[in-house]
């Protein structure tokens, strides 16, 4: 956030010099099965390293081809699933850092044409019809398997299959954004998990909710770098990444290759608008979220939008207040939470403390291509949007009088707060109304947050809800506005 406020990130671009050539992108999960899982699957790997890694890949694979041989028919005109012609190829991306030497692999199009860009990255390959990736164990989609589980494997090259639909589509003859394509894949990769929600998934019987919320935040470490310039713009950031996910688990594989999908997709990744904004990371500093009394912009802001939306339906909103606590005095065994009887929302220090420095990231080393997983980077609307929905609660018990302890609760003061940042998501106010504006990365930290820290039990809790159900909200308010809540 920054005032009248901003944020830096990220890390390595997916197909760096070949994006015209191939759509490159990451993420996985798995369950406790009630069916038994298939055995693993025996797919055509040029590079096989017969490992864990790529044995997972395989059995993806092989569960997002079944998806799509009944599905392809059905947006194709009854035409079969044509198979990759250029088939499949596993890399040692860390040789190839390390030597320039892709080895046999120099065979496929995209890797004879730049073998750097397979350093990191996994990619569907126009030239040749044909899917590759880098299995190096030190490498991004290793790491994210490790730390997620095989479902965040299953998500990516349920992605990149969706790029492989689309050319069979010809989807790619339109010369569309970058970002189009690639968020139609991941609507895709979307359509494939609603599919294994349903149990038919081969490999992957019985997801939990657990487990696909982890495999989401491993797609989120997957999201763009904050863009350079519009021209940087690729992937999506991670709020429209999730976005565009959770539309093809909601709609279905029809609706990701509808003639209307491009028009419907509104994307939020923007480069920051100021070199002060960039060079302050874009996060205001915990003290000032924290900040008592009247002079917290923060607070100001969210009574300022929350008394006009009151106005704006003849009802009287009265501002609330945030105080330090190691406990809620109406919820003694929370340590954040808003209490309707002095309209106050407490917050305990250390719980803010972490949930500010809770957002997921990955560090990767440019000469090697090895990449760390972090957990713990600053992130001032991951915090601000706990306080957010605690404005929504106050707004339910104010202006409507409506219980604040169920899941609808909940799922209505997320909507509020999708509202309230697409209200403040601009790069400048021209209307000087707005006390602070969103920096380019904090839809992924309020994301980020809706996974995790949004339903911790010391904060509001799930309440029986997923963390996916937690993102659909957010979008929903951010989306459709107050009305839609």
């Amino acid at each position: 956030m920054r005032n009248g406020l901003r944020r830096a990130t990220r890390w390595i671009a997916a197909a760096a010099g070949a994006s015209v050539l191939l759509a490159g992108c990451s993420s996985v999960v798995t369950g406790t099965p009630r069916v038994a899982n298939a055995p693993n699957a025996d797919l055509a790997v040029h590079g096989d390293s017969g490992g864990s890694f790529d044995t997972a890949v395989k059995n993806s694979l092989s569960d997002v081809n079944d998806f799509w041989r009944t599905q392809f028919p059905k947006i194709s005109g009854g035409k079969s699933l044509p198979p990759l012609k250029g088939g499949l190829w596993s890399v040692d991306g860390l040789q190839v850092a390390e030597t320039g030497d892709a080895g046999a692999a120099k065979s496929e199009a995209c890797i004879a044409h730049n073998p750097a860009f397979i350093v990191d990255n996994g990619a569907f390959c126009v030239l040749d019809d044909s899917i590759a990736w880098d299995r190096a164990p030190t490498h991004l989609f290793a790491k994210l398997a490790d730390k997620y589980g095989p479902l965040v494997v299953a998500l990516i090259f349920a992605h990149e299959m969706g790029h492989a639909i689309s050319y069979r589509m010809g989807v790619f003859n339109q010369n569309l954004p970058t970002i189009d394509t690639e968020s139609q894949a991941d609507c895709a990769a979307g359509a494939w998990v609603a599919y294994a929600l349903r149990g038919q998934a081969a490999h992957f019987r019985a997801i939990t909710p657990q487990r696909l919320d982890d495999a989401l935040e491993g797609f989120l470490d997957g999201r763009d770098s904050t863009p350079g310039t519009p021209a940087d713009v690729s992937h999506g950031n991670g709020f429209d990444r999730l976005s565009a996910l959770a539309d093809g688990i909601d709609r279905g594989a029809a609706y990701c290759f509808s003639p209307g999908y491009f028009h419907s997709r509104v994307f939020t990744e923007r480069p920051f608008a100021t070199q002060a904004d960039y060079a302050a990371g874009g996060n205001t500093a915990i003290g000032q979220v924290l900040r008592p009394g009247n002079n917290n912009l923060f607070v100001n802001d969210l009574n300022r939008f929350w008394t006009s939306a009151g106005t704006s339906i003849n009802k009287t909103f009265t501002p609330v207040k945030i105080a330090e606590a190691d406990h809620p005095p109406c919820a003694p065994t929370k340590e954040f939470g808003y209490c309707p009887s002095d309209n106050t929302v407490y917050y305990n220090r250390s719980f803010a403390h972490d949930a500010y420095y809770s957002l997921p990231d990955v560090k990767g080393d440019p000469q090697t291509g090895n990449v760390t997983l972090v957990s713990n980077q600053p992130a001032d609307f991951g915090l601000g949007v706990l306080f957010a929905i605690g404005w929504g609660m106050a707004v339910r018990h104010q202006l409507f009088n409506r219980p604040l302890d169920d899941a609808a609760a909940l799922e209505a003061a997320i909507c509020y707060t999708g509202a309230y940042a697409k209200d403040i998501n601009l790069a400048a106010d021209p209307t000087q109304n707005r006390l602070i504006l969103l920096s380019p990365a904090d839809l992924d930290e309020a994301t980020s947050a809706m996974l995790d820290q949004v339903g911790k039990p010391s904060s509001f809790g799930d309440r029986g809800t997923t963390g996916l159900d937690r993102v659909q909200a957010f979008v929903k308010g951010y989306r459709g506005g107050l009305s839609v809540c």
